[in-house]
């Protein structure tokens, strides 16, 4: 039977390769190529072995199957990795990119999904079934709108009067919010599907973004392969790249997280990177060997100047690690099981702040969780000092919500500003039909208020009017 041959040359190269018996172990490699024609792993291990041995010619070949095979399947990620390779080889062979086809990807990250950001306008593919709507996440974020019905210990908003278009959610998927079970480095069976990683966050960066883009990405971008151990990245480092993962499995720590997280194939990590003049806020350690594709800032700030789309797919990639991030690791969210926690990411829209907008009102209650993403703004004291700007990225009014109690200061924009919202009505809707979390969160309301956001100190404090 084919599985069972498979199972046996496995078995064999794996002993070859443990014996050091590598002419044996290119022997199991073709023919398990033979077997499985279709496994990109194959053509790609086999590289690296011909690399090792010195066959530089050879190894290039072999990897530009695996670009092709990986690339047919949806693991465009993974294509872009084995391009990089093939130019570490042969610096000249920067025609390795235009083998990096996302079609693949593409198809199946639109089929999970019943509406898409792109930077990608080329029309459908033809017999090609159009299931989704196209969203911009920096035109169609409906405004934040006082609403009239307020009552004065309480600060709320509502939709725009007339307004026509449905609020702009981010259709974050259930395996965003789930933990990643750590991989072993021959974790063959552990993987993830194409259909898998056509959910996660990193995929609309390959798949939604036309070709000469998509060149650049990879052509630019470097390649780093770690050993478990090394880290990745540093808290308090300047945030100065965003990192997508191609194999492997890395573990990020927070000060203030309740847990550490586990990221691996198709997750991002930096994404703090697309914030303004941030610092990366935990460290970033490999739990596997890991490979990640590490693309600097300066080059994604170049490409948005040069295609502006890509802004747009730049930040819904932002907002869905924002809230998968917070719901899977704050306190506030710890008892929260996956269902539950997939209800709340569902109830996070991105709306629209013009300046002058208070967030938050010092004297009276917030009607929701914000993050603000992009923009500028000052949290201002009872007293009417300016206390500094904010740091974007951080949660404002968690501790309110769950005490239902007053601001103690003012958060006002200082620019239009884009943010994340969550309905404080809402949440305790789906909290209180739990009773476990019910507890869970009157334990945290009587806790101290210990902020969730940071500030940028501004140089010179005032009070303003």
């Amino acid at each position: 039977m084919p599985g069972s041959r498979s199972r046996q040359l496995r078995e064999k190269l794996q002993n070859a390769l443990r014996r050091e018996r590598l002419a044996e172990a290119l022997r199991h490699y073709e023919a398990l190529q033979k077997a499985e024609p279709r496994e990109a792993r194959w053509p790609h291990r086999k590289g690296d072995l011909l690399k090792r041995l010195g066959r530089p010619n050879e190894a290039v070949e072999a990897y530009e199957q695996a670009i092709d095979l990986y690339g047919e399947q949806g693991f465009v990620a993974r294509a872009a990795a084995m391009a990089k390779v093939v130019m570490a080889i042969a610096p000249d062979r920067d025609d390795v990119l235009s083998r990096v086809n996302p079609d693949a990807a593409r198809k199946l990250h639109r089929s999970t999904r019943s509406s898409i950001v792109t930077a990608d306008f080329e029309p459908e593919s033809e017999g090609m079934e159009i299931t989704h709507t196209k969203k911009r996440i920096s035109t169609d974020a409906l405004p934040l709108i006082d609403n009239p019905m307020s009552v004065d210990d309480a600060r709320r908003y509502s939709r725009p009067p007339g307004a026509r278009r449905p609020t702009l959610d981010l259709d974050i998927s259930d395996l965003e919010l789930q933990d990643r079970p750590p991989l072993d480095d021959e974790g063959f069976d552990q993987r993830p599907t194409p259909e898998h990683l056509a959910q996660l966050p990193s995929m609309p960066l390959f798949a939604e973004v036309p070709q000469e883009v998509l060149s650049r990405i990879v052509g630019e971008s470097r390649l780093l392969i770690l050993e478990p151990g090394e880290r990745l990245i540093e808290r308090g480092t300047t945030a100065d790249a965003l990192y997508v993962l191609v194999e492997g499995s890395v573990q990020l720590v927070r000060a203030r997280d309740a847990d550490a997280l586990v990221l691996s194939e198709g997750d991002v990590v930096g994404i703090s990177c697309l914030l303004d003049r941030v610092s990366y806020l935990g460290d970033v350690t490999a739990q596997t060997k890991v490979s990640a594709l590490r693309i600097s800032k300066l080059l994604l700030d170049r490409l948005v100047v040069e295609h502006p789309p890509l802004s747009d797919v730049l930040l819904e990639m932002l907002g869905r690690r924002l809230v998968s991030t917070l719901l899977r690791t704050a306190p506030m969210f710890a008892a929260f099981d996956d269902e539950a926690r997939a209800q709340l990411a569902s109830m996070f829209e991105v709306r629209r702040a013009e300046r002058g907008t208070k967030i938050l009102e010092a004297g009276r209650r917030t009607d929701g969780l914000y993050i603000p993403m992009i923009g500028a703004l000052s949290a201002i004291g009872a007293d009417g000092e300016e206390l500094g700007r904010l740091k974007l990225g951080r949660a404002l009014g968690q501790h309110l919500i769950l005490t239902q109690s007053p601001s103690p200061v003012t958060v006002m924009t200082d620019s239009e500003v884009l943010v994340l919202r969550m309905s404080a009505r809402r949440f305790h809707e789906i909290a209180s039909a739990h009773p476990a979390m019910v507890t869970h969160l009157e334990d945290l309301a009587l806790g101290p208020d210990t902020p969730t956001f940071s500030l940028v100190p501004a140089a010179q404090k005032k009070r303003r009017a």
